[in-house]
C-alpha cells in the first residue's frame, strides 16, 4: 500500500475542484501529476491509472491493489461530478456532451458514458451517466526532441501526421512541437478544437507555448484553418485528432494555401492508416507512430516521404 496524505512538496492539481466533495478530501495532497486517468464508474471502485499501475483508494486516503478496502462511487457522486462540470458553462457543456467528453481548464478532458439520446440520427446529448473519466493533462519539455528535426529541417516544416493509439502522449507531443517551433520565432497557430492543446482560459495560455504562436480554440478545423490563413499569416498549423473527409479537405485547402500543417490522427499504425485512409500518403510528408511500449509518447517510426 501506498499512503498518499503527506502534505510537504505536493502540488495541489486544479483538476481536484471537478470531483466529487468525497474523492476530493481524499486525494487532497495526492500527487496526480504523475496520474494519467481517474475513473469514476456507478456503483465500482474508483481507479486512479497512473504509467504502468492502478490503484484504489481507501477511506484513509491510502493507494491499494486491495478491492475490498476500495472507496464505491455512488450515484450521488456522479451527480454531485456532472453539477461541478457543467456549472461554468452549461451551453459549452452540452455542446461537449453530443461527442462524449467534456474539456475543462488546464487541457483536461473528462470523458463520458452512459444512454445516447438519438434525435434525426445523431447524438444529442448522453443521460443516465454510468461513467467518467478524467484524462490529466501534461506539459513535457523536450518530448518532442527526437523527432523535431525531421519535422523541422533546413528551414521547411513538413507536412506533419502522428498516428497514435489513445493515450500514447500524441497531444503532449503536438504541444512540445508548438513550444519549439514558436521559440524559433516560427508563426505558429493552433487550431484547438477541444482547447486541449493549449488550454487556453480568459484569452491565456495554460501552458508555456512560446511568444510566436497563436491560438484559436472551439472552432471546426475548417473554419478555424480558414480564419487563421486569412487573419494571422501562419507558417504552420497545428492540430490534434484529425477526424473525417471534411478534416481531410480543410487540411488540403490550408497546404495549397502554402501553409504547413502538423496533425495527430487515432490509428495503430501507418499500415493500418493508409490501407483505411489511403489518401493520407499523398497529404503528408512525414508521418510518426507513437506507442507505450516505455510509457506515453514513445515514437515507434518516424517515416519521411
Amino acid at each position: 500500500m501506498l499512503i498518499i496524505n503527506e502534505t510537504k512538496g505536493v502540488k495541489i492539481h486544479p483538476i481536484l475542484r471537478y470531483l466529487p466533495t468525497k474523492f476530493r478530501k481524499l486525494l487532497t495532497f495526492t500527487e496526480l501529476y504523475c496520474a494519467e486517468e481517474l475513473r469514476l464508474r456507478k456503483g465500482l471502485p474508483f481507479i486512479i491509472n497512473f504509467k504502468d499501475k492502478s490503484y484504489f483508494i481507501t477511506k484513509d486516503s491510502v493507494l491499494t491493489n486491495d478491492i475490498t478496502k476500495a472507496i464505491i462511487v455512488s450515484n450521488q457522486d456522479i451527480n454531485e461530478a456532472l453539477e461541478l462540470i457543467v456549472k461554468s458553462s452549461l451551453y459549452t457543456a452540452e455542446n461537449s456532451l453530443r461527442q462524449g467528453f467534456v474539456t475543462i481548464e488546464g487541457g483536461n478532458r473528462i470523458g463520458i458514458c452512459g444512454s445516447a439520446v438519438i434525435n434525426n440520427s445523431n447524438i444529442s446529448s448522453i443521460k443516465n451517466i454510468s461513467g467518467l473519466n478524467y484524462r490529466i493533462a501534461k506539459e513535457v519539455d523536450g518530448a518532442s526532441d527526437n523527432l523535431i528535426d525531421k519535422i523541422y529541417c533546413n528551414n521547411k516544416i513538413l507536412n506533419t501526421l502522428i498516428i497514435s493509439p489513445p493515450c500514447c502522449g500524441k497531444t503532449t507531443i503536438l504541444r512540445d512541437i508548438a513550444k519549439k517551433l514558436s521559440k524559433e520565432g516560427i508563426k505558429v497557430c493552433v487550431a484547438d478544437e477541444r482547447n486541449e492543446i493549449c488550454a487556453v482560459s480568459k484569452g491565456y495560455l495554460g501552458f508555456d507555448l512560446g511568444y510566436s504562436l497563436d491560438v484559436l480554440e472551439g472552432a471546426s478545423k475548417n473554419d478555424a484553418f480558414s480564419i487563421l490563413i486569412r487573419s494571422m499569416s501562419p507558417d504552420v498549423i497545428i492540430t490534434d485528432e484529425l477526424g473525417g473527409n471534411d478534416d481531410l479537405v480543410a487540411v488540403k485547402k490550408a497546404i495549397s494555401s502554402g501553409v504547413s500543417i502538423i496533425a495527430s490522427i487515432h490509428s495503430k499504425s501507418r499500415e493500418e492508416l493508409f490501407k483505411n485512409y489511403p489518401e493520407f500518403i499523398s497529404v503528408f510528408n512525414c508521418f510518426i507512430t507513437l506507442n507505450r511500449k516505455n510509457g506515453p509518447g514513445t515514437i515507434g517510426e518516424i517515416y519521411c516521404v
